[in-house]
């Protein structure tokens, strides 16, 4: 795993993330038909970077986890074809770069490899915190503005995948089929302690680790987990749940504050807490990946290709 994304590991589960960001970032102008590369106006002049390639239905969704943009989906770390790309081969495939995110991606000799140093993300920024209320209907402003119909199969890694599933209960006439990809669920926060689940509760861009003058992004996990809560229960529909299959590695140093004790504790309710979320929806399976740490989607993107494809068989039947 690359430096970076252990970075954005330690945020998730620490609170922080100490990186250096580029300042460069370029975009084209979104095509009104076809594939979309670039930015989208989503009304009142406010412009999301979106990424949709290839044809058919159910279009497939793609949210980033904390801090990354969705070029994260166009990496692969193993000899299969990263997520996007290999999707978009049977099916219409969107990823897009939530406002405050990073791109920590390049392309070089035609491959898109790991970024020397991210650089903001393609979108306009906007104020922060985030309310993860608003985070989704941007999203479906987008997919409205882009010409983009549902219903859609939602995908999200991490804190993507909350987000996803808010997305569901909020809009549950769009949606297909779910796939969430070692995301952190309600059932987490009730499995460990205050201090432990506090550990990730609020996870950030250190001030001064990025651009000056960018706004980084930054959610309360708790407004999070309070909304899907109150929001009605999921739709439905076919949903797989992907864990990791081995421990994902401490930061090293630990974050101030941070006890190896209590993230050993927090990552140790994590199996638990998603077999007792799949158990709570009607049509949801849970898969283990073998060989894979907290980003499945890079280390075994045919795992979640695999699990896309296998919701969407479902949805059709």
């Amino acid at each position: 795993m690359a430096v970076l994304r252990r970075a954005l590991v330690a945020a998730l589960m620490g609170g922080v993330l100490v990186c250096s960001c580029g300042t460069d970032t370029q975009a084209e102008d979104a095509v009104a038909s076809g594939d979309v590369a670039g930015r989208v106006d989503i009304g009142d002049g406010h412009h999301l970077y979106l990424d949709c390639r290839g044809t058919g239905s159910p279009t497939v969704v793609l949210q980033s986890g904390f801090g990354n943009a969705g070029d994260i989906w166009s990496l692969s770390e193993s000899d299969s074809p990263a997520v996007q790309p290999a999707l978009a081969t049977s099916t219409r495939v969107c990823s897009y770069d939530r406002p405050g995110s990073l791109v920590t991606t390049t392309v070089r000799d035609g491959e898109v490899v790991d970024a020397e140093e991210p650089s903001p993300g393609r979108s306009d920024e906007v104020p922060m915190p985030r309310d993860p209320a608003e985070v989704v209907a941007e999203l479906h402003d987008l997919l409205t503005a882009a010409g983009e119909t549902g219903p859609y199969v939602l995908v999200g890694h991490s804190l993507g995948g909350p987000l996803q599933a808010l997305y569901a209960a909020t809009y549950p006439s769009e949606v297909a089929g779910i796939v969430l990809v070692d995301a952190p669920m309600p059932e987490l926060r009730d499995s460990v302690t205050a201090d432990q689940w506090n550990l990730m509760a609020h996870p950030q861009l250190t001030p001064g680790s990025y651009p000056d003058g960018y706004t980084a992004e930054t959610y309360s996990l708790d407004q999070l987990m309070d909304e899907i809560e109150t929001a009605p229960p999921l739709p439905p529909v076919p949903m797989e749940v992907l864990v990791r299959g081995e421990d994902t590695p401490l930061p090293d140093p630990l974050p101030p504050g941070m006890s190896a004790a209590d993230l050993e504790a927090l990552h140790g309710a994590e199996p638990q807490a998603q077999t007792d979320f799949v158990a709570s929806q009607p049509d949801a399976e849970l898969v283990v990946v073998p060989g894979t740490t907290h980003y499945i989607q890079t280390q075994r993107p045919d795992a979640v290709v695999d699990a896309v494809n296998r919701v969407r068989d479902r949805a059709d039947g």
